[in-house]
């Protein structure tokens, strides 16, 4: 079964937390949200959907008031939680980045993760599986996608092949792995999907911030709770965040790769030469 991830960003400009937001679903399903989606559009007069703009009242949002744009997210997220199979936001504190992660050796062989990117790493430790037991353990192919022209793109390749390339630091990594399929980076304007994670990545960092609830109801742990989550509420979003464990783990990760690599660039001492006349010089 092909999967696809459509996942966007907020709140990664210096403003103390940065959200990743996603939605999940196979390919019948986006094709059935697709054009749900650019019909809302159309009925409000819009090209496409950005957040930012929204929010900002710029562009195709000049002169909208607050009930218009909450009609619209509240309108967006029904179509979302009808056709698609469930959603996920991804939260990393700064203090959090800087004490747990950055403090301490910081090493200069191997960059260490960007927010984004660490963020990135955590829905590929964790989203895959989750699509596994969400789609009933069948085989799965998942596609991920993420807006081109982010100033971290490279960060999220860079870490996408080394993860298929060696692994997770996750007891699943080989199941994980065998799932991930491809990455690419599309324009927003032109992909449904980026858009409506954009809605979602928009209003976790609202809720992680302090701004606001959640506009979408969201599930705290989902890790072997999926079925749960369905249990509550047919497409959940689940809520994933960046603790103190797991940003020790995947430095630690990043530390034994460093290791690693010295270890096998240790030259070896040549052997030492036997005098003559001893056992192993015959005299000849």
């Amino acid at each position: 079964m092909i999967v696809t991830v459509y996942i966007d960003e907020s709140g990664t400009h210096e403003s103390g937390v940065t959200v990743l937001g996603g939605w999940v679903g196979r390919m019948g399903q986006w094709s059935s949200f697709d054009p749900l989606w650019r019909k809302l559009l159309k009925q409000n007069g819009l090209d496409h959907f950005h957040s930012k703009s929204m929010r900002q009242s710029k562009g195709q949002f000049r002169g909208w008031r607050v009930f218009e744009k909450f009609e619209f997210t509240q309108r967006a997220a029904e179509i979302a939680l009808k056709h698609l199979e469930f959603g996920f936001t991804i939260a990393l504190s700064d203090a959090a980045y800087d004490q747990h992660y950055v403090a301490g050796h910081r090493p200069k062989e191997i960059p260490l993760d960007t927010r984004y990117g660490l963020c990135f790493r955590h829905c590929l430790s964790h989203v895959p599986m989750m699509a596994k037991q969400a789609f009933k353990g069948r085989e799965l192919d998942i596609n991920f996608v993420l807006e081109s022209g982010h100033k971290n793109a490279g960060d999220a390749q860079r870490i996408f092949e080394r993860v298929k390339k060696q692994g997770l630091t996750n007891p699943n990594e080989i199941e994980i792995v065998e799932m991930l399929k491809t990455l690419t980076f599309e324009d927003k304007a032109r992909h449904p999907g980026l858009q409506v994670a954009d809605i979602n990545a928009y209003s976790a960092y609202q809720h992680e911030s302090g701004a606001k609830v959640l506009e979408i109801g969201t599930i705290e742990d989902p890790i072997n709770a999926v079925a749960e989550g369905k249990r509550i509420q047919k497409v959940p979003v689940f809520r994933l965040e960046l603790r103190e464990v797991e940003l020790l783990t995947y430095k630690r990760f990043v530390l034994n790769e460093i290791a690693e690599r010295r270890a096998s660039h240790v030259p070896r001492k040549p052997a030492p030469k036997m005098p003559l006349g001893s056992i192993e010089d015959d005299g000849s």
